[in-house]
């Protein structure tokens, strides 16, 4: 009996090793999403960008929740943050392709940690079958 009981609590400790991984899992997955959805909405404000003319008036956030009035002098351009306080002059479709790639390698990202979460699912089911 005390074999059996010794092979229950290593069970139980691989259990919960398994739980506290898939809670990691989760917390990336939910950080992938939000991710996600801010290069979604980066997207949309590009193509919302593209419609706008030479001397239309902009609010420019300066921080959180204050803005300044601006006009838009350049219709053809934004500028992109590359790191270390610098920027390059990109084209929007240039913009929307670059967020394109970063979409796709989060996503590709995603379906690993998907796939990564189901193994260890399957392996818990495996653990459980064997406590019954």
């Amino acid at each position: 009996m005390s074999e059996l009981s010794e092979k229950n609590k290593k069970l139980y400790v691989e259990l919960k090793e398994l739980d506290d991984q898939i809670k990691k899992l989760n917390s990336h997955l939910e950080t992938l999403d939000e991710q996600l959805s801010d290069i979604n909405t980066s997207k949309l404000v590009i193509s919302k960008f593209t419609e706008l003319k030479h001397g239309d008036e902009l609010r420019v956030p300066l921080t959180s929740g204050i803005y300044i009035k601006a006009e838009l002098k350049d219709t053809k351009k934004v500028m992109v943050n590359v790191g270390a306080n610098v920027t390059v002059e990109k084209t929007p479709a240039e913009v929307t392709e670059i967020l394109d790639t970063q979409i796709n390698e989060l996503n590709a990202f995603r379906e690993s940690l998907v796939s990564n979460m189901k193994q260890l699912i399957a392996r818990i089911e495996e653990i459980q079958k064997q406590f019954k």
